[in-house]
């Protein structure tokens, strides 16, 4: 009986069909019942309306014409097209049936999102902010440092567009994401490198940039040759230098010339001395100088700059004298060129009225 009302549920959801499924028994037992009373209803004359009515459902006994209603509904008696129909549902049901899962091994077949911020705006991003938050927070007793500049120019964060690729989070990225994930890393980057957790440093290493570290690399140090020399260059509008210095008594040799014979002009000899005036070594070196491009200013004032760059390899706590002078970056500005129209790069013709 039970199997004939579980094909005719055929056309009800998978969550119905599996409470009618469970219950099979129990519609065993009703059925059952309800033949037994039946035969014995009419040789007894015991029921009676007030009788029945405080008997609870589960042990209410139905009567000789709710039985023949209920065999009437589910014991197929509405013709064959509906039975037909019925098979058919039937046999749909049962291949969906036949797993028998349970509520449990359902839960588990269900699709859960990994992460527990999926249903916000950009989840990737907001678990990133979640863990370094919650390291801010675990780590904000621990004493702080300040950054010094090489630190920060040697170790920089990834960009936004390496982050964003990073998360492939698309458009949903935006600046403000970012600028919060430096803000949150460099709050961790200043606790004390000794108290550092390993955690933090961890964190740290996955979002610095490796651009950056190899081009502090790549940076060298200049040194003295096995001579006691040192070779520098420096560039100054249209003319590049390049400079020797050892230690001597001050002679200075352009292109395989004295320095009197290849700039007459004052000015220009006054600009080689300039950085032996600021650091108070005046004709405490020899200098031998390649000078290409660019006329007797532009020529004696790249190999000033290169002159400057040398000190520093002979003595590097010069550079900040130096640097206050204006020594060490060299002068980027170049002739205006002419324009159309004009006598020179601004000047316009004389206006005449006639």
């Amino acid at each position: 009986m039970s199997s004939k009302l579980l094909s005719k549920l055929g056309g009800l959801s998978l969550t119905t069909c599996r409470y009618f499924s469970n219950s099979r028994p129990y519609l065993n037992e009703i059925i059952q019942d309800a033949t037994v009373v039946t035969t014995t209803v009419s040789t007894t004359n015991t029921s009676s309306s007030s009788s029945s009515s405080s008997i609870l459902f589960d042990q209410q006994i139905p009567n000789e014409r709710k039985s023949n209603r209920f065999r009437q509904r589910f014991n197929g008696d509405r013709g064959n097209n509906d039975q037909a129909s019925f098979s058919n549902r039937s046999r749909n049901y049962n291949k969906q049936v036949t797993e028998n899962l349970s509520m449990s091994e359902l839960n588990q077949t269900r699709i859960r999102p990994t992460l527990s911020t999926f249903y916000g705006g950009n989840p990737v991003h907001e678990t990133i902010m979640n863990t370094i938050n919650s390291l801010i927070r675990k780590y904000e007793k621990l004493p702080k440092r300040v950054l010094s500049d090489e630190e920060l120019r040697a170790k920089k964060f990834i960009g936004f567009e390496v982050y964003k690729e990073r998360l492939q989070s698309g458009t949903r990225l935006r600046p403000s994401h970012y600028r919060e994930l430096v803000n949150g890393l460099s709050q961790l980057r200043t606790i004390e490198h000794e108290l550092m957790p390993l955690e933090v440093i961890e964190l740290l290493g996955e979002y610095y940039s490796t651009s950056a570290a190899k081009a502090v690399e790549k940076k060298k140090i200049q040194q003295l040759d096995q001579w006691g020399r040192s070779t520098t260059r420096a560039k100054r509008k249209n003319a590049e230098a390049t400079v020797r210095m050892v230690r001597g008594e001050g002679q200075v040799i352009v292109n395989g010339i004295n320095v009197i014979e290849y700039f007459p002009n004052v000015y220009a000899r006054k600009n080689l001395a300039y950085p032996f005036q600021v650091v108070d070594q005046e004709g405490k070196y020899n200098i031998f100088a390649t000078v290409t491009g660019g006329g007797y200013t532009g020529q004696s004032e790249a190999i000033m700059y290169a002159i400057a760059k040398g000190l520093v390899v002979f003595n590097p706590l010069l550079k900040s004298r130096l640097s206050k002078a204006g020594l060490m970056t060299s002068d980027t500005r170049v002739v205006e060129r002419k324009k159309p129209g004009k006598l020179k790069a601004r000047k316009s013709p004389t206006w005449v009225k006639r």
